[in-house]
């Protein structure tokens, strides 16, 4: 499984090389995202951290809020598998409040 997850990370960071050269930020930010959860995976947690609050900036930056509101849940279950559990009902709820004005409806998780 390790090795799945060093070759995930390496076609994120090619990702992210090759949108930060186009000057695509949605696809930049998704490679960081997608860096956040191969991190949460192998329980990097700093890391995780990390490339989640990039992303989360960007697409708060850009005005996509579903994105933005999708950050914020990963964040919370990262917050969760810590036991930082009043961190992560903060941002799930914060999240949760994102998803309800766009008309979207997203499970919570216990």
């Amino acid at each position: 499984m390790r090795d799945e997850y060093s070759k995930a990370e390496e076609s994120y960071i090619q990702a992210r090389e090759i949108y930060s050269q186009i000057g695509d930020q949605v696809g930049f930010a998704q490679a960081l995202e997608g860096m956040g959860q191969v991190h949460s995976a192998r329980e990097e947690y700093a890391m995780a951290a990390q490339s989640y609050f990039k992303a989360e900036q960007i697409y708060q930056r850009i005005g996509d809020m579903r994105s933005f509101a999708d950050i914020l849940w990963y964040t919370a279950r990262l917050h969760r598998k810590q036991a930082q559990y009043d961190a992560a009902e903060r941002l799930a709820r914060q999240a949760s409040t994102i998803y309800s004005g766009l008309s979207l409806e997203r499970d919570v998780e216990g």
